[in-house]
């Protein structure tokens, strides 16, 4: 439930704040985002990380909705509106991370997320500080937003003993 409030409110708040005539400017932010969003969930499918709802094809249903409809609502959002004067940057992106962190939040209260194999909250917190400045440098230097992405995704595979014959 919460996450189909979420996703109503991100695509209303990307129509109205956002720059969604503009949108192909951010369409290869949007693909880098769900090109790693969907590979960390093909390395992870043998020891997943999180779940939405448990395991069954719905709950694929809902990492498509967050990754077809969610995140390219807020990628536009976040980088249309991110803001030029440095200060305004740090607080920009923590109320980023902050809502989503929140969001998370309640999906975990409500128990439409499980985390599995020693992830948590927390983990997903360091998670959002890392993408939020992994967009804008995708926005401005793609190379290096993908040779660092692949530096973490092998760091997580070797931290949470991802087994490679799953990938």
């Amino acid at each position: 439930m919460i996450l189909l409030i979420m996703a109503i409110i991100a695509v209303y708040l990307c129509y109205k704040k956002g720059d969604w005539k503009h949108w192909k400017l951010y369409y290869p932010t949007i693909l880098y985002y769900i090109i790693i969003s969907i590979n960390v969930s093909i390395i992870t499918d043998e020891k997943p990380l999180w779940l939405f709802y448990g395991s069954s094809p719905i709950d694929r249903g809902c990492n498509y909705v967050l990754e077809f409809i969610v995140f390219p609502c807020i990628i536009i959002l976040f980088l249309s509106n991110f803001p030029e004067q440095h200060l305004k940057q740090v607080f920009y992106l923590s109320s980023y991370i902050l809502i989503l962190s929140f969001c998370e939040m309640m999906f975990c209260i409500t128990k439409e997320i499980v985390y599995y194999n020693g992830w948590n909250i927390w983990l997903s917190v360091i998670l959002y500080i890392m993408t939020f400045p992994l967009l804008i440098l995708h926005d401005r230097n793609p190379l290096a937003a993908w040779f660092i992405s692949f530096l973490l995704i092998y760091g997580m595979i070797t931290y949470f003993k991802i087994p490679i014959n799953s990938i």
